[in-house]
């Protein structure tokens, strides 16, 4: 059995890490990262929705508040979904 709770909190710690590290690769090495994203989406052209204004921090930090919002609330109802459907076997 999942604890929801401590699942959510866990998860959301882990997506606003590889939030700020994104962000930080953005800043160190912009290349890097469209070089990733073209070798995980194969036959898209990623050039066309690259930024021409770099992020700012009140940008970030909306994205930073959200983003651990939407995964908290996902991974809570995540793990007590599966607690539900694990007591059903």
């Amino acid at each position: 059995m999942l604890k929801p709770t401590a699942f959510a909190n866990s998860l959301t710690v882990v997506g606003l890490g590889t939030y700020v590290i994104c962000r930080i690769l953005v800043l160190v090495a912009p290349d890097l990262l469209f070089t990733i994203g073209q070798s995980w989406l194969h036959t898209l052209n990623l050039s066309s929705v690259r930024a021409t204004v770099s992020m700012d921090i009140g940008t970030f930090l909306l994205g930073a508040v959200t983003i651990s919002i939407f995964v908290w609330i996902a991974s809570y109802v995540f793990a007590s979904l599966y607690n539900r459907l694990a007591k059903q076997r």
